[in-house]
């Protein structure tokens, strides 16, 4: 799998101890901006119950991780879908972002400015 990694770094994110996604953290878009998507898929899906909500959340994520899982397709629409359901899985705390569950930020990665080390010819 592609980890996107931005300019501050990348976030990806697991289910059942799996890596499903991967996103880039950017100056415009912040690991906050991504965990809101959960909070705000939540807000826009009022006429839906909690319950409700939480069973289709469950079942996107289940399909998603055996199409990973069997190494079928993933479309970036599907990666987009599974932020907001395991994002909104982590905010009502269904779930706990744990080494099974949830996200995991990392920085960008530095490159090695290491110096040549040279062997001379004596």
């Amino acid at each position: 799998m592609t980890i996107f990694e931005g300019s501050h770094g990348s976030i990806t994110f697991y289910y059942k101890g799996l890596l499903i996604s991967s996103f880039p953290l950017t100056k415009k878009k912040k690991l906050e901006d991504y965990l809101y998507q959960g909070e705000d898929f939540i807000y826009n899906s009022k006429a839906i119950s909690i319950k409700k909500l939480i069973q289709i959340c469950f079942l996107f994520c289940n399909t998603i991780w055996k199409r990973k899982k069997n190494n079928q397709p993933i479309y970036r629409e599907d990666h987009i879908y599974f932020l907001c359901c395991i994002t909104a899985l982590l905010r009502l705390r269904i779930i706990e972002n744990d080494e099974m569950n949830g996200y995991l930020e990392m920085p960008k990665k530095k490159k090695n400015k290491g110096h040549n080390l040279r062997l001379k010819n004596t």
